[in-house]
């Protein structure tokens, strides 16, 4: 009887490794939702206001800003400071997850060197934590919304799903980002940078619609954080997110789960050894 070559046995049993890691890391719901909210704890430890001072801060930049911002894009301040707050709300979580998610492993250095942890956990760890203060933004969303009579507009399901799809779009990000950080160290510095520039090229305080017809299409279908934004952020303001918005997330969620399952079945089993 043939037998398979030694590398095809190999790759199968790190295919098996990543699975049960990744089923391993769901089934222990309980310790990464605590050390997220251990984080959460340590991190506003002896703050008056703890994660509330991250709702005030957006509130006051709001407030600024907005009124500023509908003057210099000639937009009617009602309508615009309700779209400038959630774009900003939910871009400023995205980033957060995203630059977080470099260092998953790299501060769950501690745990990894002393036990055998499902790697995933970390991972779920990072978002769970920065899903825990994008809820204490909710409060000034609603009243946000509320001023600019659109809360009895809000399209909560659509809200829902576009929710899903970014945050398990998210979660493959934060564990590639985290596996390719562990290795170089560089990347957390250059993902900053590009999310810095990606503030200015994605519609979180301009809209689609005052750039030319002939660019903005393909502008905005090409980035990926526009089209989270764009299920984050629509269906809260009563409309219906594009389908071309659906289409990249999709597409964004498929490629970012291909390429984590090719950079875990290649590196996974040295990523201990590179803390």
């Amino acid at each position: 009887m043939q037998t398979d070559p030694p590398t095809v046995q190999k790759r199968l049993s790190q295919w098996e490794l990543l699975l049960r890691d990744w089923f391993l890391s769901l089934g222990q719901w309980h310790l990464w939702m605590h050390l997220g909210w251990q984080d959460l704890l340590r991190q506003y430890r002896r703050s008056f206001l703890g994660p509330a001072w991250i709702a005030i801060n957006t509130a006051i930049f709001t407030a600024a800003f907005g009124w500023i911002g509908a003057q210099l894009f000639n937009q009617d301040v009602k309508s615009y400071i309700p779209y400038f707050c959630l774009g900003n709300v939910f871009f400023g979580f995205l980033t957060s997850v995203f630059n977080e998610g470099c260092k998953t492993y790299i501060d769950s250095a501690a745990f990894l060197k002393q036990s055998s942890y499902p790697k995933f956990i970390f991972v779920l760890r990072v978002v769970w934590r920065n899903l825990l203060l994008l809820a204490h933004q909710i409060p000034l969303i609603l009243i946000v919304l509320w001023i600019g009579g659109l809360l009895g507009q809000s399209l909560w399901l659509l809200w829902l799903g576009g929710m899903l799809l970014t945050v398990a779009s998210a979660v493959m990000a934060v564990a590639l980002l985290g596996a390719i950080s562990t290795r170089f160290r560089d990347i957390p510095m250059v993902v900053g940078s590009i999310l810095q520039i990606a503030f200015f090229i994605t519609p979180v305080i301009w809209r689609p619609t005052q750039l030319s017809a002939g660019h903005s299409s393909a502008f905005i279908a090409l980035n990926p954080l526009a089209a989270w934004l764009e299920l984050l952020r629509a269906p809260l303001m009563g409309q219906a997110p594009q389908i071309t918005a659906w289409m990249t997330a999709s597409i964004a969620f498929v490629v970012l789960t291909l390429l984590c399952i090719a950079v875990y079945l290649a590196v996974r089993r040295r990523i201990n050894y590179w803390l």
